[in-house]
């Protein structure tokens, strides 16, 4: 990391990508923002991940300050910044306070796009949602997922029964499409273990509510 910082230092222009959004979470559910930096070497562009950091507060002025650090830490001068691209949350490119709109007081020539991806999966992910067969089962495999990683007590259940070679249960994102096969995978090799850890938890469960949650699925 350290060499690509110091090739990158002699760039004379680059971006900041930075994704920010809810659904950018950990395995320990902690929201995470995601920065990288983008620039162009002989007309081939190059994206670089810098690091993942999780945040006490999501406000424009917090943002802008954790952006201007790592700057600061790479020694990249804001006015060789050419663009800004963020997702659509409000926060980054809202009509206010913004992040965009602070970072372009710092290096006017810093202009923003949405990113493309983000748009196109939030295009497709609404369509989906015309098709019932393809929204019952995100539906159904999110639900599956919030039963059993959000209860410690179903997911020591699931563990006991599920095999050696079994992959555990994914995470499924809403917005990222990288990681949904993963998660839909995960769900169909281990559909027998489901069905016992549904067995024992709707028996050891006394609230009505998730005895029909566990029932739904």
């Amino acid at each position: 990391m350290a060499l690509t910082i110091q090739q990158e230092k002699k760039r004379s222009v680059w971006e900041v990508v930075y994704n920010y959004g809810f659904e950018t979470t950990d395995i320990s559910n902690t929201e995470q923002m995601v920065f990288c930096l983008r620039y162009v070497d002989c007309l081939d562009v190059n994206e670089e991940f810098i690091g993942l950091q999780s945040l006490e507060s999501t406000t424009a002025e917090v943002v802008i300050s954790f952006i201007k650090d790592i700057l600061l830490r790479m020694d990249l001068r804001t006015e060789n910044c050419r663009g800004q691209c963020y997702d659509e949350a409000s926060t980054m490119a809202g009509h206010k306070s913004e992040v965009a709109k602070g970072i372009m007081e710092l290096e006017p020539r810093a202009l923003h796009t949405l990113c493309c991806g983000h748009a196109l999966n939030i295009a497709v992910q609404d369509s989906i949602k015309h098709v019932k067969l393809m929204k019952d089962t995100l539906d159904t495999t999110h639900e599956i997922m919030k039963l059993i990683k959000k209860s410690p007590k179903r997911e020591a259940i699931f563990k006991s029964i599920s095999t050696f070679e079994s992959p555990s249960i994914r995470t499924l994102c809403p917005t990222r499409w990288t990681v949904r096969t993963e998660a839909l995978v995960s769900i169909s090799e281990n559909y027998e273990a489901c069905l016992s850890t549904w067995e024992v938890a709707k028996e050891s469960t006394k609230e009505t509510e998730m005895k029909a949650r566990i029932l739904g699925v």
